[in-house]
């Protein structure tokens, strides 16, 4: 019998097996995140939801802070998506300052966001998880540029354009933090609208003169 293609197969096949539990453990470790937050985010309680071994842990993640680095890609990636989403829906809105403020506003509701932000907040005292962050965050740096500039596009002439992006995600990034003990939405859209209303009077004017 002929045995020609079987020896491409096999390995393939085990590269789609470890891919698929590499990507089980992953999504586990999202979950573990967003449920139970950072302290509680461990290896045991991982493996425990992802169904895998101990030994299948170890071969993709030999320790936390592999594991905690290959998650925070993860979050990285899901979070630019959220925001690509939400900007197909509001598409036609009229006003493309207002629209791009929503967005970000709503994007960083996802539970995603939130759970990047907790993993900000435990790197003050946690010196191995922010380096792993700002490394992540460096790599992330090119993407998220590109999307901020997909959802600000028709202010992309504006003078003052890069002070209004950049201000807006530390902004809204703030708003996340604050939201977290403060649940008034009518205090958050005041604010939001507050902000909106800031960066029009910024747009015009030129940053490089004080």
């Amino acid at each position: 019998m002929s045995t020609k293609g079987m020896s491409t197969e096999a390995p393939n096949q085990r590269e789609q097996q470890k891919l698929a539990t590499r990507v089980r453990i992953l999504s586990a470790a999202m979950g573990c995140l967003i449920d139970l937050g950072v302290a509680r985010t461990t290896t045991l309680e991982v493996q425990r939801r992802a169904e895998v071994s101990r030994g299948a842990l170890l071969h993709h993640f030999p320790t936390h802070a592999d594991l905690m680095d290959a998650l925070i890609e993860t979050i990285v990636a899901r979070n630019e998506q959220a925001v690509s989403k939400r900007l197909r829906r509001k598409s036609g809105a009229a006003d493309p300052l207002e629209r791009a403020i929503h967005i970000l506003v709503d994007s960083m509701k996802e539970p995603s966001f939130l759970a990047e932000i907790e993993l900000w907040v435990v790197a003050r005292t946690d010196s191995e998880l922010r380096a792993t962050l700002v490394e992540a965050e460096r790599r992330a740096l090119h993407d998220r540029k590109r999307v901020l500039d997909d959802i600000f596009a028709p202010l992309r002439d504006a003078p003052a354009y890069e002070l209004v992006v950049n201000t807006s995600l530390e902004f809204v990034r703030g708003l996340a933090v604050s939201g977290i003990l403060r649940s008034n939405p009518q205090s958050t859209a005041t604010l939001v609208q507050q902000w909106i209303w800031a960066t029009r009077q910024l747009l015009p004017l030129d940053p490089a003169i004080p």
